[in-house]
């Protein structure tokens, strides 16, 4: 999938994010859904281009049957999405497509954006996971 393609995806699901934000419909749970696919498509991305952190996840998927039930948690995926939005240029153009068409007065930049990530990354308490291993 091109990344161009993502995007397109990404503000169409933005568009019935917002819609729902307007209009009151099942807001909770269809607006939560919608951020799911946008990640979704994102992650999708990731693993077809290979991209890991600290094996995760196509690595740890080979061994999943010795990891607990819960191992692939949102936490984790949004941890993954994270080191990579730091790392990887493509990435961050796509988590900052995401992030600035679902929450538009989120952050004034992009470089704003990355900050906090990596803000979030280097404090190591916000997420509920300790590491990929």
């Amino acid at each position: 999938m091109f990344i161009e393609e993502i995007k397109l995806r990404i503000n169409i699901l933005a568009q019935k994010h917002k819609s729902n934000d307007e209009y009151g419909i099942d807001e909770f749970k269809d607006s939560e859904l919608l951020e799911l696919e946008a990640e979704n498509l994102i992650i999708a991305y990731c693993e077809e281009k290979k991209y890991l952190i600290e094996g995760f996840p196509t690595e740890k998927k080979k061994i999943k049957d010795e990891l607990d039930e819960d191992y692939f948690c949102s936490e984790r995926y949004h941890y993954y999405l994270d080191c990579l939005t730091v790392e990887k240029e493509d990435v961050a153009d796509l988590m900052w497509c995401y992030v600035s068409s679902f929450w538009p007065d989120s952050f004034d930049s992009k470089q704003e954006y990355i900050l906090t990530i990596k803000e979030q990354l280097n404090s190591g308490v916000f997420y509920q996971i300790n590491n990929l291993n």
